[in-house]
């Protein structure tokens, strides 16, 4: 029975809906002042000098949070590694957390095989039970833990989440469906929450408020945000032993945060108002979030008890309410037909030549994702989309498209930074509670794929840059820039090219300035260019591409003016070519940032702007630009089907050479697809 309580809070646990049948009241998240080192924290005072501050992100912590804090003699000290050495849950701490981790791992594994269209990959070993396992960590950390209650609920939460997936115990397993998977997700966050339940203090959150009850002596907080999800679990914390209680009353107001709570010195807390996620329609600039118009709640801190004010019905403590708005939820991908990668790829091999072909993926990320690229992971067989910032989608999330199959995946929940959404340029530039970082003002072309390391890397922010791995679906980690490669809107001007052995980032402090990635220390490294003068990349109008079959780059300035650059990549020596052909056009275009090289056809087409041709028809063959290495020449090609008029700055394009096509992808998530033919219809 106790068990079944467990699964069936689960399902809340997944999503939370709109309130009933009241019309939800929009509105937008509290923003931050950069400035400060913490943001979105808070704190309570005491009449007495003393005071607690929990919350809020860290800017600057490798963890992205901001710890526990008590005021001592009118300073704030932390508190964290007492909290932690004192923590008598400590090792069940450590093997929670790497059953969420695995957990996680398993699944990002088998959803990428499943809209990959392929089979998971074979499990290791039957290994122990769940329960083996907690047993063994139960022997491994014998005393000091009177806590009873937490770890009881602690080990079923981990048994239950044992059990939802395929309806075993067993720690290996794999999920081929779209149900096993939904089902594998809600078992991954009963093992996170598990985690949460024997650390030291409440898992990291944003905008939850502190108050303080003079009659029990202790500070109380319920609920916020963690970013991807809101909680409305309570716990207390006593100042005079410094330590954290969760409370589990039977029932708790819904998930929230932004709310107000305020106690009156009697035994007792009110809290009232708060915001929750809008699942309905986001949209362009749309809010993010609702409020929550459910009337106060009182807690009665000794009776261990909310209840509403107004006579409504509380709901199951310690749940999780992530976003299930479509096309923001891991789970929404999953719908529709199983992915058919066979059918996908015939008619990828029926593509007419020269027309660019929209392929309308069934489900795709939301919301509008402007000024920003694409990069290929070409051993993944994916195209990896950042993208956004400004008046766009401003969340962490690197959505996925499988071109075997024609599916876009979500990796992991979105993350949205609060107030700072829609906020111009104005984004946090450290690590969120997830160690993943937020999109900058725009991504424009600060990011690309490393083919030797196999990682995403994004320069956009100051002093970081940061790693994302296809492998296993997440942010990995990040590592300080150069000083060159540091500076304030470093995201208007930092581009970076793949080439088949490594990154090239152009662009810095100064004129001239180039870095290598390498890839065997995760660093960038800065070049010593000989020859021409460099020019300096200005925001997303100039173009690097790579010119693989000459082991060169060649940079294409914001205004053509009848000369080209190319950078040898073995001398680091920089050149200055003057092309032949189609000058005239070369310099009506003004947008190169979107420049692929297709080595079969030992060109570089500019897939990001067109040209309207003599006909100028709605829907007539547009010209397009492409640069001829070999013969340092300008063609023109006529190319049919929908694409772009003049520019399009929130295209991300990329070429597979797998399939010999041309990839782009446009704000909403569309896909174009390109067989390219330079013998066909060239002018």
């Amino acid at each position: 029975m106790e068990l079944t309580v467990v699964l069936l809070a689960l399902t809340a646990t997944v999503g939370l809906g709109a309130d009933g049948g009241k019309k939800p009241k929009y509105t937008g998240a509290p923003g931050a002042d950069l400035s400060k080192p913490i943001i979105w924290g808070n704190e309570c005072a005491t009449a007495d000098g003393g005071g607690l501050r929990f919350g809020g992100i860290d800017q600057k912590a490798d963890d992205g949070a901001a710890h526990t804090e008590v005021k001592v003699d009118g300073q704030w000290v932390s508190i964290i590694d007492e909290l932690r050495k004192g923590n008598p849950r400590k090792g069940y701490l450590q093997g929670s957390r790497a059953f969420a981790a695995a957990a996680k791992l398993r699944l990002a594994g088998d959803r990428f095989a499943y809209l990959d269209g392929k089979a998971p990959a074979a499990a290791a070993g039957a290994g122990q039970t769940l329960e083996e396992q907690w047993h063994t960590l139960a022997v491994a950390n014998p005393s000091e833990v009177n806590d009873a209650d937490t770890l009881v609920k602690a080990a079923r939460q981990l048994v239950g989440a044992g059990i939802n997936l395929l309806g075993t115990t067993s720690s290996e397993y794999h999920s081929t469906t779209a149900e096993q998977m939904n089902a594998a997700l809600a078992a991954w966050v009963m093992f996170d929450q598990a985690a949460d339940l024997l650390d030291c203090e409440p898992a990291p959150r944003a905008i939850a408020p502190i108050a303080y009850d003079a009659k029990t002596k202790l500070f109380v907080i319920f609920g916020g945000d963690h970013l991807d999800y809101m909680s409305n679990d309570t716990w207390v914390f006593d100042p005079s032993r410094k330590r954290w209680e969760q409370r589990h009353p039977k029932t708790a107001p819904p998930p929230r945060a932004n709310h107000t709570l305020k106690a009156e010195g009697d035994g007792k807390v009110k809290l009232s108002g708060g915001i929750g996620y809008n699942n309905t329609d986001i949209g362009y600039m749309g809010p993010a979030y609702q409020f929550l118009d459910d009337g106060d709640w009182t807690y009665d801190i000794g009776a261990d008890t909310w209840t509403s004010d107004g006579g409504g019905a509380g709901v199951s403590p310690d749940q999780r309410a992530y976003r299930t708005y479509p096309g923001m939820a891991p789970e929404s991908f999953l719908k529709g037909d199983k992915p058919d990668a066979a059918a996908n790829e015939a008619v990828l091999k029926g593509l007419p030549v020269n027309t660019w072909v929209a392929m309308h993926p069934p489900v795709r990320p939301k919301v509008n994702r402007d000024w920003g690229s694409a990069c290929i992971a070409p051993d993944k067989d994916v195209l990896l989309r950042w993208s956004g910032g400004h008046c766009a989608h401003g969340g962490s999330d690197v959505p996925m498209y499988h071109f075997a199959t024609n599916r876009w995946e979500m990796p992991f929940p979105v993350e949205l930074p609060l107030g700072q959404c829609y906020s111009n340029t104005s984004y946090p530039e450290g690590f969120n509670f997830n160690r993943r970082p937020w999109v900058s003002g725009h991504t424009y072309k600060n990011f690309g794929y490393d083919p030797v390391g196999k990682v995403m890397v994004f320069t956009g922010h100051s002093p970081w840059f940061y790693m994302f791995d296809p492998a296993v679906e997440d942010w990995i980690g990040r590592g300080e820039k150069p000083a060159a490669m540091c500076y304030g809107g470093c995201f208007y001007t930092l581009t970076v090219c793949a080439t088949d052995k490594s990154l090239y980032c152009w662009g810095g402090r100064n004129n001239g300035t180039m870095h290598l990635w390498n890839s065997a220390m995760k660093d960038w490294e800065p070049l010593k260019v000989t020859g021409a003068v460099m020019p300096h990349p200005e925001v997303d109008h100039c173009g690097l591409a790579a010119d693989c079959k000459r082991d060169r780059l060649i940079l294409l300035p914001k205004t053509y003016k009848g000369s080209l650059f190319a950078l040898d990549c073995k001398s680091n020596e920089l050149v200055e070519l003057k092309p032949d052909g189609e000058n005239d056009l070369a310099k009506t275009v003004n947008f190169w940032r979107e420049c692929a090289y297709l080595p079969d056809a030992d060109m570089i087409i500019n897939a990001g702007a067109t040209v309207a041709g003599p006909d100028a028809a709605k829907d007539a063959p547009r010209l397009t630009l492409c640069y001829d290495c070999a013969n340092n020449k300008w063609m023109t090609y006529k190319l049919a089907g929908p694409h772009t008029n003049s520019r399009d700055v929130s295209y991300g394009s990329c070429y597979d050479a797998r399939r010999k096509l041309v990839w782009v992808t446009d704000t909403g998530g569309e896909v174009f697809a390109l067989r390219f033919d330079p013998k066909a219809e060239a002018k």
